[in-house]
C-alpha cells in the first residue's frame, strides 16, 4: 500500500558468406569456448580453444576428470548430497556419495516451478515427508558442523553448489594451459537449456553458473555468455558428424531431417530443411523446436509409483519418505536405500529390449526380510516384461507425439523428412530404438533411423560448434546481467516470520508492515539480447478527501552488497540511492467512476482507495519505469542505470 494523507526468432540458419569466410581468414586470434549442458540425471562439459571462428569436432575436448572415487564418464551425474562424508572421504556430488548420503536429484526440474502452485505443491511435499521424520536423528555426525540429511535450501541455491563442484573440475583442467589462457584469451560460454525453457529458469540457471565460477572474475575477457536449445545444439553436431567425420553422402541439399534429443527430464524434438551441404553446411530450421518432460527420469517415476502400490504406503515409506512421486514440483531427494534400489533399476532399464524376460529384483535394506504373501518373498520379487514396457510406453508415446508434430509441419511444406537423428541419454535405449525403428515402419513414414556413436554428448559438442561460430548462428540468446538491485517502499500483509512487531500498522482493518522494500530487480539477473526484462507490481494507493495535485514515487537503488541487501526502508535509507521519482498528476485520476479496480470509497472514513501498478523494463543497458492505472500509463521516467565502468561488482560476471 502507498499511502498518501491519509521470446527467438524461429529461424536458425548456418551460413558462411564470403565476407565471414574472408574475415576468419584474416582474424585468427585463438579463443577458448566453453559448454555447459546441465542436465536432470547428468551434466557435460566440453571446450575447444580454436583460431577464428571455426573448428573440426575433433578440436574439441570434453571434461572426463571429475576427481576422486568418480566414474570419470563424459558426463557426471547431476546429485549433490549436503550430508557428511563417510570415512572413505567421499566428495558426495556426482557418483562420490557416501553410502548414508541423502542425495539431493533432479534439482533442473525445479527451477522452472517457482509460481504459486509449484511452491504449494513443494510446501505440501515437504510437509508429508516430515510426517515420519526422528528429529534425533537429523544430525548426521558429532562436532560443530553438523548438518541435516536433506537441504531446504532453494533450487537455484542447490544448483549453484552442485556448479560450483562442478567448475571446480573444469578450473583445473585450464590451469594446466597456463595463465595466460584465463587472463588473455578471449572467451565465449555457452549454456544449453530445454525448449520452452521460461524465462524464470533461465535466470535461475544463469545466476547458478554465474556464482558457480563462470564469470568474468574467472575469465577476464570473457566476451559472451549465451543461451542455446539443447535440440538445436545436438542438430549442429550431428549433421556435422555425419558430413565432416563419417563422409556421409546422405546429406543433401533441400532435404528435411528430424531431431531427437531424449534426455533424463525433457525430451525435445526440432527439424531442418538442409539449404547446402558444401562448402559450408547450412541448416533451415523449420518452426521452433517442441518438448515435453517425458524424459527417462518419467519411467523412473512410473515404477516407482507401480512399487507404492505394489508394497504399500507403509513398507514403501521406509524406501522413500517423502512419497513424492506423485507430484511435479518435487523438491526431490533419494534416501540412501532408494538410490540402491533405483541405482540396479537403472541398470535394468537401460538393458531392456523388447526380448527380455521378466527380472527378479532385490529390496535393499531395511527390506531386505520383507515378506508379502503372493508378491514379495524375503526382499525378492518379480517385475514382469509387461509391466516395464507399461513404464517405458507412457513416455515414449509421447515422444512420438512430438516427432509427429514435425512430421505434420514438413508435410505443410509439400515435403517429408528422410531421417531421423536419436541422440541424448535416453536415447541409449534399447527400447526407445526398436520402439521408434518399429513406428517408423508401421507409420511407413519412410525415414531412416541414425543414432551417432557419440550421442550422449551431441548436446555440449554442438554447444562448443555453436559459441565458435556464434557470428553464424541465429538462433543463440545473448545474455547479460542487472548491474544492480531496484525496489520500491510500500506496504505489505504483515507475517510473523518476515515482519517485526514494532512495523505493525492497521489499515482499513488489516494488519500490515510499514514501509517494506519490494526489489523488483535483482542484481546478477538475466537480461536477453533480444527480449526486454520486465517486472511487474501491483499496489493500492489511498487518498484523502483534501489532496495535492501530483505524488511521487520513488525507484530505489541498492548501494550495498547483495547479501547484505536490506528489507526494511526505516533503517536503509543510507543505503539507497533514489534513481527515479515517478510523478503521478491526480487530476489523471477519474474520481467520479466507479466499478471494479477504479478509485472507491474505503471504510467509513473520507479516504479514496485505487490501485495501480508500477512497471520496470531493463532493456539490455536501459532502464525504464512506469506507473499504469487501469492499463492507461500514468506516469513514467528513465531510471539511472550506470554503467560497468562507474560501479565496483557485487555479482561477478
Amino acid at each position: 500500500m502507498y499511502d498518501h494523507g491519509n521470446e527467438p526468432t524461429s529461424h536458425t540458419e548456418y551460413q558462411d558468406s564470403r565476407e565471414h569466410i574472408a574475415a576468419r581468414q584474416e582474424v585468427l586470434e585463438t579463443r577458448l569456448v566453453i559448454a555447459l549442458d546441465y542436465g536432470t540425471t547428468f551434466t557435460g562439459v566440453a571446450y575447444a580453444t580454436p583460431s577464428g571462428n571455426q573448428c573440426g569436432l575433433d578440436e574439441i575436448d570434453v571434461l572426463t576428470d571429475w576427481g576422486p572415487q568418480m566414474d570419470n564418464h563424459d558426463k557426471v551425474p547431476s546429485v549433490i548430497s549436503y550430508s557428511q562424508p563417510g570415512a572413505k572421504g567421499e566428495q558426495q556430488w556426482g557418483s562420490s556419495l557416501s553410502s548414508e548420503a541423502v542425495a539431493m536429484v533432479h534439482t533442473k526440474l525445479e527451477l522452472g516451478l517457482q509460481n504459486v502452485l509449484g511452491e504449494l505443491d513443494m510446501t505440501l511435499q515437504i510437509l508429508d515427508g516430515m510426517k515420519n521424520l526422528d528429529f534425533d536423528q537429523l544430525l548426521l555426525s558429532r562436532g560443530n558442523e553438523e548438518l541435516p540429511p536433506y537441504s531446504h535450501k532453494s533450487p537455484e541455491a542447490i544448483v549453484t553448489d552442485y556448479l560450483t563442484k562442478v567448475f571446480a573440475w573444469l578450473d583445473q583442467k585450464l590451469q594446466s594451459f597456463g595463465a595466460v589462457l584465463r587472463e588473455q584469451v578471449a572467451t565465449d560460454i555457452v549454456v544449453t537449456i530445454p525448449t520452452d525453457w521460461s524465462y524464470m529458469a533461465m535466470n535461475s540457471t544463469f545466476r547458478a553458473m554465474t556464482k558457480a565460477g563462470f564469470n568474468r572474475e574467472n575469465f577476464p575477457r570473457l566476451e559472451d555468455v549465451m543461451f542455446i536449445t539443447e535440440p538445436e545444439a545436438a542438430a549442429l553436431y550431428t549433421a556435422r558428424h555425419y558430413r565432416d567425420e563419417l563422409g556421409e553422402r546422405f546429406l543433401q541439399e533441400n532435404q528435411y531431417f528430424i531431431l531427437c534429443d531424449a534426455g533424463g527430464g525433457t525430451v525435445d524434438v526440432v527439424s531442418y530443411r538442409i539449404k547446402a551441404v558444401h562448402p559450408v553446411l547450412e541448416l533451415d530450421q523449420v518452426g521452433p523446436p517442441t518438448g515435453w518432460k517425458c524424459g527417462s527420469i518419467f519411467i523412473n517415476q512410473e515404477f516407482k509409483a507401480w512399487l507404492r502400490r505394489f508394497l504399500g504406503d507403509e513398507e514403501y515409506r521406509k524406501l522413500d519418505p517423502n512419497l513424492d512421486i506423485e507430484r511435479n514440483a518435487t523438491h526431490a531427494s533419494e534416501s540412501p536405500a532408494m538410490r540402491a534400489l533405483m541405482k540396479n533399476f537403472d541398470a535394468f532399464k537401460k538393458g531392456f529390449e523388447p526380448n527380455s524376460r521378466d527380472l527378479k529384483v532385490t529390496l535393499p535394506e531395511p527390506l531386505q526380510n520383507l515378506t508379502i504373501p503372493g508378491r514379495v518373498n524375503k526382499g525378492l520379487f518379480v517385475l514382469s516384461k509387461d509391466d516395464m514396457e507399461g513404464f517405458f510406453d507412457a513416455c515414449i508415446n509421447k515422444i512420438v507425439k512430438l516427432i509427429q508434430i514435425h512430421i505434420k509441419r514438413i508435410e505443410e511444406r509439400h515435403s517429408r523428412p528422410k531421417n531421423l537423428f536419436l541422440v541424448g541419454g535416453f536415447g541409449e535405449s534399447v527400447y526407445l530404438q526398436h520402439h521408434l525403428e518399429d513406428t517408423l515402419r508401421e507409420e511407413d513414414w519412410k525415414m531412416k533411423f541414425r543414432r551417432p556413436s557419440e550421442s550422449w554428448t551431441a548436446v555440449v559438442q554442438g554447444a562448443v560448434v555453436c559459441g565458435v561460430e556464434k557470428d553464424t548462428i541465429m538462433n543463440l540468446r545473448r545474455t547479460n546481467r542487472c548491474r544492480y538491485s531496484y525496489a520500491v517502499c510500500l506496504d505489505e500483509v504483515f507475517n510473523k516470520m518476515n515482519h517485526f512487531d514494532e512495523e505493525l500498522a492497521q489499515l482499513n482493518g488489516r494488519n500490515v508492515a510499514a514501509s517494506q522494500l519490494i526489489w523488483l530487480l535483482n542484481e546478477g539477473d538475466l537480461v536477453l539480447r533480444d527480449k526486454p526484462c520486465k517486472v511487474e507490481q501491483k499496489f493500492d494507493l489511498r487518498l484523502g478527501k483534501t489532496r495535492p495535485g501530483t505524488i511521487e514515487v520513488p525507484i530505489y537503488r541498492n548501494l550495498s552488497g547483495e547479501v547484505e541487501r536490506p528489507t526494511r526502508f526505516r533503517n536503509a535509507q543510507d543505503e539507497l540511492e533514489v534513481s527515479c521519482k515517478l510523478r503521478i498528476d491526480l487530476c489523471i485520476l477519474d474520481f467520479e467512476s466507479s466499478g471494479p479496480g477504479l478509485l472507491r470509497k474505503s471504510g467509513s472514513s473520507r479516504t479514496y482507495q485505487t490501485s495501480l501498478k508500477i512497471v520496470l523494463e531493463l532493456n539490455w543497458d536501459a532502464l525504464q519505469a512506469s506507473i499504469l492505472w487501469q492499463d492507461k500509463v500514468v506516469a513514467s521516467g528513465a531510471v539511472s542505470y550506470p554503467t560497468e565502468d562507474s560501479f565496483a561488482y557485487h555479482v561477478p560476471y
